[in-house]
This record gives structure tokens, sequence and C-alpha cells, in this order.
């Protein structure tokens, strides 16, 4: 009988073990299979076919649409003794928002002289929305506002069916800046006297040449950034103090008529429209002359819509 040499030996038990792996069904593409355990790791299993999870794209955000270039005119509140002109100028070229607001308050005329004049810029990119006179039945009796009608500026983010005409205004606001997408808001407001001259405080009265901004994406770093870019083209009287925004909270309930509620202020506008960050700037009216006062907020809105990239 013929002797196998160990080398012949192994060669078949090699080829045995082809053979063996290779026997049985096939596996189709995608799947892969186990290879069973060898002895001494415990009992072998039958090849198991798992599934490849097929890879998945993530789906493209669709963009927002860049509005063609042009001006459009709208009229918040129309119809009624407090309707009020809105200026919208669309550049054609995807960019920010920024909307602006004059004449919240009748007597503060820095604000809706300068808004007025802001309303006519070309914006380089993005759009510019502005109501300059967002309380005209105030400024044309050149008062603060009146009682019955309630203080816009308490009154956000507004009802549609509020007794408070200023109330239904602020609803058209919030509903402007929710269609729009709006990205920074900046809200132009007069005190009497000057924050840096009354260092213990002075209330409301005195928060002149301020820059406050409330919650907002934004909210950290653009106050900061704005006073930077101001505070050198002003005197060293008119230079703007930031002050902290964090304190005005966003209650839900409407307050009664007269009374002052401070977490209402359009500073609370960014609770109420998703990725906006609310600005309100105050010019000090004590000795200071009314085309300062406009002047310095056109430096403040010139500055902010550089900083945002829209002019």
């Amino acid at each position: 009988m013929r002797q196998f040499s160990r080398r012949l030996f192994l060669a078949a038990l090699g080829s045995l073990a082809a053979a063996a792996c290779t026997s049985g069904k096939a596996t189709s593409p995608g799947e892969r299979v186990t290879t069973p355990m060898l002895a001494g790791d415990g009992p072998a299993d039958t090849p198991t076919r798992v599934p490849v999870r097929q890879a998945t794209t993530a789906p493209t955000p669709t963009p927002i649409p860049v509005r063609a270039k042009g001006i459009e005119a709208r009229t918040l509140m129309a119809g009624t003794p407090w309707q009020t002109p809105v200026s919208v100028r669309s550049s054609g070229v995807r960019g920010p928002v920024v909307m602006v607001l004059g004449g919240v308050h009748g007597n503060e005329p820095g604000g809706w002289t300068a808004a007025e004049i802001v309303a006519a810029w070309e914006p380089s990119a993005g759009d510019l929305i502005v109501v300059p006179r967002a309380n005209i039945t105030a400024i044309a009796s050149f008062v603060r506002t009146w009682e019955e009608i309630g203080d816009l500026n308490r009154l956000y983010p507004g009802d549609p069916n509020s007794a408070f005409a200023m109330e239904r205004m602020a609803a058209e606001i919030i509903d402007t800046a929710r269609e729009f997408k709006v990205d920074v808001l900046l809200d132009m407001h007069e005190s009497w006297a000057f924050y840096a001259e009354y260092p213990v405080g002075g209330g409301t009265g005195a928060l002149g040449q301020t820059i406050t901004s409330g919650v907002g994406p934004r909210q950290g770093e653009l106050a900061k950034a704005l006073a930077e870019r101001v505070n050198p083209q002003v005197s060293a009287r008119e230079q703007m103090i930031v002050r902290d925004g964090n304190a005005f909270r966003r209650p839900d309930s409407t307050p009664a008529p007269g009374q002052a509620n401070r977490g209402r202020s359009s500073l609370s506008i960014g609770g109420h429209v998703p990725g906006l960050t609310p600005v309100l700037v105050e010019m000090g009216q004590e000795n200071q002359a009314l085309d300062r006062r406009v002047g310095n907020h056109l430096v403040v809105a010139r500055g902010l819509m550089e900083i945002m990239g829209i002019l």
C-alpha cells in the first residue's frame, strides 16, 4: 500500500476545507456570512445572513426664497385711525433681514425722524423693513400715548382682538417680523436725561445714550459690537452705553390700562419670533438738539446694518 507523506496529507486536508467553504447556498449582494466558532470557543452556529444597512442621504433644507429687488409699500392696521405705512426694500440678493421701528412714543421725534430717513436707504443684500411712525395718532398730538389705546412698548407680543389699539398694532408688528423672518429689530427711542449722568439711576427718564439687546441668538455680541462701532463717531458726552437686556422677562398676561410692564417691551420680541434679536436704542434729549439726536440714531442704524452686512 502506498504511504502518504506528511506534505500530501496536509494538502488533502486543505482541499477538503476549501470544498466545505464553497458548499451550500451562495450569499446575495448586501449580505455577509458569519463564520462558525471554532472548537473550544462554544457550539458552532449555522451561518447567519446579516443585512447591511444602506447609507441614506439627509434631505437638503429648502432655502428661503430671495425676494425680487424692489420696494413694497404696506400698511399696518389698515382702515383704522391708527393705520401707518411700512416700507419694504428688497435687494434681490440673499442676506439678513433688518426691521426698524420709529415713533413708538409720540413725543420722541428723534426716533421717527431718523426712521423716515432710514426707510429710503437701499440695502445691498437682504431686506430692510421700516415702520417710521408706529403710533401715528400720538405723534400727531406729540404725546407719549393715551391710556385708552395703550403703550405699544408695553404690549408685545400683542393681541389682534384686544380692546387696546396699540396691542393690536403690536400683533401686526410681530406678524410682519415672522413673515419676513426678521433677524434683527432696531427700535428707536428717546429718553430725557443721559444714563451716564445719573449713576444712581434715574429710571426710564434717564436712559439716554444706551443700547440694550433683548433675548435672541445675537444678544451677547450684537449690542457690544454696535457700541464699539458707533462710539468713535460721536462726542464724549454722546457715548453709547450697553445695558443688560436679560432682566426683561416675557410674561403672557396683558397689563391693565396704565400699568407699566417692562417685560412686554420690544426687547421681548425675540421670544416670540424665532431667530430674531431685538435692539432698543435711546437718545438723550436734555441739552441735545433734535438734529443731533437724529444724527446719532442714523449712526447707530447704519452701524447695525453694516454689522449685519446689508449695507
